[in-house]
């Protein structure tokens, strides 16, 4: 089950996929304009659908709350120039800037921050160890202070006797 919510604590509308935070746009406030800064997923749910889904829900929240949108988040501008009913809620002053400049070969998803590693597997096995060249190490050996040694707590090496 998916929920959108708006979280006005941190500014972002925050999307749950199954009680889990799946991804957020983050967006900021400024008298009646928001500010869209990006858009962020976490990479096992990356969709198109789901980025589509969650940038539509803030652009008719912001059309109902009759507010302004400076879309800086490319994702949400890439989605705007597809979806051209929203442009009026760009300010006039700005939609040059803002619309109509994207690439036309890119989808929103293009423009998203993906959060969590890709799995990897490592190709080294256990008794996979290397030695340590002799140019590198150069003979150099270094032993840990003892603790008796004043300096490990951060005193001086040599303190005068008063």
């Amino acid at each position: 089950m998916r929920v959108i919510e708006n979280n006005r604590e941190q500014c972002r509308y925050e999307l749950y996929e199954s009680g889990d935070l799946a991804g957020f746009v983050q967006y900021g406030m400024r008298e009646n304009e928001m500010w869209v800064h990006y858009t962020q997923l976490k990479r096992r749910y990356r969709s198109e659908e789901l980025i589509e889904e969650l940038l539509l829900h803030v652009l008719n929240d912001v059309r109902r709350s009759r507010l302004a949108i400076m879309p800086f988040c490319l994702a949400l501008r890439t989605l705007m120039d597809e979806k051209t009913e929203y442009a009026p809620l760009v300010p006039e002053l700005w939609r040059q800037r803002f619309l109509g400049r994207s690439d036309p070969q890119r989808r929103p998803m293009g423009y998203v921050r993906f959060t969590g590693s890709p799995k990897r597997r490592s190709t080294a096995k256990e008794c996979d160890t290397l030695p340590v060249p002799q140019s590198i190490s150069r003979g150099h050996s270094w032993t840990p202070p003892s603790p008796s040694d004043p300096r490990v707590n951060g005193a001086p090496a040599n303190i005068p006797a008063t």
